[in-house]
C-alpha cells in the first residue's frame, strides 16, 4: 500500500493510514495520527458495530469515554467497546501522537477522507463539523460505522438527509472516498 496521509485543519489532526480494510479483508483499519496542541475531534460519537483501540505513543491525550475523562500518556492504551460514546482532545501545549485501531474496519477510512476533504475546503465549522445538510448526509451514509451522540444531530439527519441527497451532497461526499 502506498502511505496515505490526510490533514484536517479544523481538528488539527494529521492522519496516516497504516492498515486499510482492503489490506486486512475488512477485519482492521489502523491509523496513526498527531493532534496539535489544543486540538480536538469534531464531536462526541460512538461506533455501533466496532471496537476501537487508542494507544498513545507520545504526549498527553484526554479521552472522554462514557462521560468520564481519562488522561492518557505515552504507552497507555484503551479499548472502547461498540456503542460507547467517546471524545478526544489535546489539552496541552505539546503535540500528541497516537495509534487508533477499528475492528472490524467498516468504512472508517472513507469517513476520515470525507471529513478532511470538507475541512480543507471550508465546508465545516471551526470545530470540524460539516454544515447541517452535509452532516445529515454524513451521518446517514456512515450510520453503521459512526453515530453522533447528539439527539439533535441524529434527528436532523433523518429529516434533512433526503433533502441533502436531492441537492447533491451525497454525490459530493462520495467524491472524497478513495475506494
Amino acid at each position: 500500500m502506498s502511505v496515505r496521509t490526510l490533514h484536517n485543519p479544523k481538528t488539527r489532526e494529521t492522519i496516516t493510514f497504516l492498515k486499510t480494510s482492503e489490506e486486512t479483508g475488512g477485519k482492521l483499519f489502523q491509523m496513526s495520527y498527531t493532534m496539535a496542541p489544543r486540538g480536538r475531534i469534531a464531536d462526541e460519537h460512538s461506533h455501533p458495530n466496532q471496537e476501537m483501540t487508542i494507544t498513545v505513543e507520545s504526549g498527553v491525550l484526554t479521552c472522554t469515554i462514557g462521560g468520564v475523562d481519562r488522561i492518557m500518556r505515552a504507552g497507555d492504551s484503551v479499548v472502547i467497546p461498540p456503542g460507547v460514546p467517546h471524545f478526544q482532545r489535546n489539552d496541552t501545549d505539546e503535540e500528541v501522537h497516537a495509534i487508533e485501531e477499528y475492528r472490524p474496519a467498516l468504512r472508517m477510512q472513507a469517513f476520515f477522507e470525507v471529513l478532511a476533504g470538507w475541512a480543507n475546503e471550508g465546508k465545516t465549522d471551526e470545530f470540524g463539523l460539516p454544515t447541517p445538510l452535509r452532516l445529515a448526509v454524513l451521518l446517514r451514509y456512515f450510520d453503521k460505522t459512526i453515530r453522533s451522540t447528539s439527539v439533535r444531530n441524529n434527528l436532523r439527519a433523518r429529516i434533512l438527509a433526503p433533502i441533502a441527497t436531492l441537492r447533491g451532497y451525497r454525490k459530493e461526499l462520495e467524491g472524497y472516498v478513495s475506494g
